[in-house]
Parts: C-alpha cells; sequence; structure tokens
C-alpha cells in the first residue's frame, strides 16, 4: 500500500504505541525474503505480478500476487522450499478473508484481508505447523498495540472493530445487553451512536427509516487471548466509538 508520509505521521509513528514503528517490532522479522518476477500479463500491463517467499526458521510463507486486489496464492511450506510458482507439499491458505501476508509471529501466521470492511481490517491467523485456522477478527487501522506470542499460546492488544447485530441508536437498551453478552462490554462502555446515525441520516434523509435500524458498528481496545484451541476476548480500558455500516 502506498502512503504519503508527512512530518506529523512520522512524529505520531514515534510517539504512537500502536503506531507503525510498533508494529514493525510486534512481527517477526524474517530470515529471508526472496523475490521472484513473473511473465507480465499483456491484459494487464501495468502490474507486477511476482512471488515472495518470506523464510523463517521453521517454515516459509509464500505470496503470489498477480497486481489484482488479493494474492492469488497463499501458501506455508518448509523454510528450504523453493521459491517458486507451484511446489510439492505446499499447505494452500484457501480462505476469503486471507488476501496478504500481514506478518509472523512465532508459530502464528497472520494474513490479512483485501479490502477493509465497516472501516475495519479483517485479518485470520493460522498455525504455521498444522496450516489449520485459529482465529479471525478485524482490527481498526494497520497495527496491533501489542502482539504476545509463544507455545500454542497468542494475545494480541488492538481496537477492535466489532459489527453488532442491531443498532444501538434504534433499540437502545435491547441492543446494549446484546452486545454486551457478545463482547464483555459494560454499559458505561459502550459509545452513544446518535451523532453517526444523525449525520448518515443528514445525508440521506429519505433513508432515515432505514439508517436508524442499521447495524451499529463498536470500536473498543480489546485484549484477544488464544490457547489450547479456545479463544477469549476481554475488553480494555479506553474509549468505545460508534459507526454506521459501510
Amino acid at each position: 500500500m502506498k502512503r504519503t508520509v508527512t512530518a506529523s505521521v512520522i512524529v505520531a509513528a514515534f510517539v504512537s504505541f500502536a503506531g507503525a514503528s510498533a508494529n514493525a517490532v510486534a512481527f517477526d522479522k524474517p530470515i529471508k525474503v526472496d523475490v521472484v518476477a513473473l511473465p507480465k500479463d499483456e491484459l494487464n500491463p501495468d502490474a507486477k505480478p511476482t512471488i515472495t517467499c518470506s523464510r523463517y526458521p521453521a517454515f516459509m510463507v509464500k505470496e503470489v500476487d498477480f497486481g489484482e486486489v488479493g494474492a492469488e496464492k497463499l501458501a506455508l511450506l518448509a523454510a528450504d522450499a523453493p521459491c517458486e510458482r507451484t511446489s510439492e507439499r505446499e499447505r494452500v491458505i484457501a480462505d476469503d478473508t486471507a488476501g496478504y501476508l500481514m506478518g509472523v509471529s512465532g508459530g502464528f501466521v497472520f494474513f490479512r484481508a483485501a479490502d477493509g470492511w465497516n472501516g475495519g481490517l479483517p485479518f485470520v491467523v493460522y498455525d504455521a505447523a498444522t496450516g489449520e485456522r485459529l482465529l479471525d477478527d478485524s482490527l481498526d487501522g494497520d497495527d496491533f498495540a501489542a502482539i504476545r506470542s509463544g507455545k500454542g499460546e497468542l494475545t494480541l492488544d488492538f481496537r477492535r472493530v466489532y459489527t453488532a447485530s442491531c443498532s444501538l441508536y434504534h433499540e437502545g437498551a435491547g441492543c446494549a445487553k446484546a452486545i454486551a453478552a457478545e463482547t464483555g462490554l459494560a454499559p458505561k462502555q459502550l459509545p452513544d451512536c446518535a451523532a453517526p446515525y444523525k449525520a448518515e441520516i443528514k445525508r440521506s434523509p429519505d433513508h432515515a427509516s432505514e439508517i436508524e435500524k442499521l447495524p451499529s458498528v463498536v470500536v473498543y481496545p480489546v485484549e484477544l487471548a488464544y490457547a489450547a484451541g479456545d479463544t477469549a476476548r476481554r475488553p480494555m480500558d479506553g474509549p468505545a466509538t460508534c459507526r454506521t455500516p459501510d
């Protein structure tokens, strides 16, 4: 993803715990990254098809990218496997959420979606040794505040983007109870959704009745802990915000 970096963004990256600099040290650095250029597509001459093989001590992650939205192939292989389009014994990651490699922490491999959803970045985590899908969620922004991994255990701190099944603005207490049951957020932690819904209704007044019933998107700080096949999410201190869905 190309970005224009301003001085203020550079400063923010150093002072923000959840900024890009934090993400750079949160994930493991590959021992080696091999990039192999593929033949260009005459129908898409601006694309630069490549195979990128990120090698870690115990495994390799391969990403075949034709320059379209989402990688053509994502796969897990042995650390010394050749970096080629099709390989023997590769574990292909066939997952709608997995668009690109996001990073690696210990034996956990993170893939991110090719596109955002409801203002968040969906991601999914796999076990590098078994190729098993372990968990998925949605992240606000591009970075985790912290990643802690050990043998079979993973803990993530981040701002979660949670899409409810109801409208806090329209249903009030009933929806608040449902969200609390799903997320663990206490009533006092739930955001006021009036402002984003009223703004959306102001933009499209002819659809006010439909807009007020849209499911609420709640963004809040969370600690996600994975161990022995179980995933637990615990709300952390910090502000929660409300959005309308995309």
